[in-house]
């Protein structure tokens, strides 16, 4: 759990478009991951102050708080976590929800999700306890695994999950959902909405991607039903892809008649083992595929024309 260049940059685009970090908290005590280079980098295209932090311990890490409080105006810089090894102000078990009585429920204007739900075996209630941290109007920030990083917690997420949970409807309003890889630092990817493209955003490629969300909460936030992924829940949807794909039985007959003589030769595993590493040459390249993914200039996006 920490504050990588990607994390950094979310945090600095949402102060840009007014998020206020004045009482912030981080489930997880967020710890800074960036080469001292990054660092400088970011605060001089910002025009920041230098960065004021205690004395750094060798093999020690730094956390999150000098910089929420310096460079985005946070009075407060709280952190929650299931055990104390990191000092967190408050232990609590996220897979459990907060006691109603508790003093931090809607206690904070922005909410540091920086890689932790995946971690929380119970998804829905570890979530449910993010929104439940939120004041009306504060902002829940995301940064997640999706894509290639099987083994690093539980979890790998889909944007479907984010555009279909931070609906208004639902007391939400979603201001960005951005994919970013590891390799690439210079660039985020906004993703389309499958609820407005009508069809599913799929992503299949070879590098370690992460969602980056930012979400403002509405109001006051009762129970929820459980979100049904869109194309199963929107009958118009369903019944243009069935129209759509009327006409396409005969196409599928003559298809179904090749697969057989090619199963009867005994080649369909191998036809599909070839598919599969054609499918992997095709993904392996550094830009995700227009139009579902536009590539955004990051550095444009956050840039600041004064210098310290």
């Amino acid at each position: 759990m920490g504050i990588d260049i990607h994390n950094l940059n979310l945090l600095a685009h949402a102060k840009d478009i007014g998020v206020r970090f004045d009482r912030t908290i981080a489930i997880g005590r967020q710890a800074l991951f960036m080469k001292e280079f990054e660092l400088e980098q970011h605060r001089r295209l910002r025009g920041l102050a230098l960065l004021q932090e205690p004395p750094i311990i060798a093999g020690q890490p730094r956390y999150f708080e000098p910089l929420i409080r310096q460079w985005l105006g946070a009075a407060v810089a709280d952190s929650v976590d299931a055990s104390s090894y990191e000092n967190a102000r408050f232990i609590h078990d996220l897979n459990l929800p907060w006691q109603t009585d508790s003093v931090i429920r809607g206690g904070y204007d922005a909410v540091l999700d920086l890689g932790c739900l995946e971690h929380v075996f119970n998804f829905p209630v570890a979530w449910r306890n993010c929104v439940d941290l939120c004041s009306v109007n504060g902002h829940i920030l995301h940064s997640l695994p999706v894509n290639n990083l099987a083994g690093h917690g539980f979890y790998q997420f889909s944007p479907e999950l984010f555009f279909n949970i931070y609906q208004e409807q639902n007391g939400f309003e979603l201001r960005g959902l951005w994919f970013a890889m590891k390799a690439d630092r210079l660039h985020w990817w906004k993703v389309a909405n499958p609820m407005e493209v009508k069809r599913r955003v799929n992503l299949c490629n070879s590098y370690e991607v992460y969602m980056l969300v930012i979400a403002r909460k509405l109001r006051d936030v009762g129970p929820l039903s459980a979100p049904q992924q869109s194309d199963y829940s929107q009958a118009m949807w369903v019944c243009s892809q069935r129209a759509a794909s009327a006409g396409t039985d005969a196409n599928r007959a003559r298809r179904e008649v090749v697969l057989r003589q090619i199963a009867n030769w005994g080649m369909i595993d191998v036809m599909r083992a070839g598919r599969e590493r054609l499918r992997a040459i095709m993904g392996s390249g550094i830009d995700l595929p227009q139009p579902d993914y536009q590539r955004v200039n990051v550095r444009s996006l956050i840039e600041r024309k004064q210098t310290c």
